[in-house]
């Protein structure tokens, strides 16, 4: 995940992103060699530059790098800056992207978007608070510490992800 101590965890020591494969999202990378997230990071909501996950690039996403990841990706998300997501800021950006790139998927993933959203929204208010938000996130880390060491690999977050 980064630029960490042999310059990232691909192939030879080589990051995992294949070139032309980086600069953007929240994996950004900029090719073998970086990796995801290296320092420079990817472009965030409203076009920020987002920082890495892996803050100290020891190859491994600690409680407390998720948790500061997890509060920046809400704060770029709240569009309207009012303290909630609404299902158009939680993605909407990558579902538009999506939808026009691949439109005979476009039921499938407004459903899995739409599932999404209420997982997230824990008073089914419609609304994802700081708080909801956070929770779920906690939870989707822990559910990819699959060794408990309070650390995720690359490794346990892909895991994770597919699920």
């Amino acid at each position: 995940w980064g630029r960490g101590p042999g310059n990232g965890m691909g192939p030879g020591g080589r990051g995992m992103m294949p070139p032309g494969y980086g600069g953007g999202g929240a994996w950004g990378g900029s090719g073998w060699g970086n990796g995801m997230m290296p320092p420079g990071a990817g472009m965030g909501g409203g076009g920020q530059m987002m920082p890495p996950i892996d803050a100290d690039q020891d190859g491994m996403v600690s409680v407390e790098e998720a948790a500061a990841h997890a509060e920046f990706m809400f704060e770029a998300m709240d569009a309207d800056q009012d303290g909630a997501l609404i299902a158009t800021e939680l993605g909407g950006g990558r579902m538009d992207m999506m939808r026009s790139m691949h439109p005979a998927m476009s039921d499938a993933m407004q459903e899995r978007h739409a599932a999404h959203f209420a997982a997230k929204d824990a008073d089914s208010d419609g609304k994802i608070t700081m708080a909801e938000f956070l929770d779920a996130e906690k939870a989707q880390y822990d559910a990819a510490d699959t060794d408990g060491d309070g650390k995720v690999t690359p490794w346990e977050l892909r895991g994770q992800m597919w699920q």
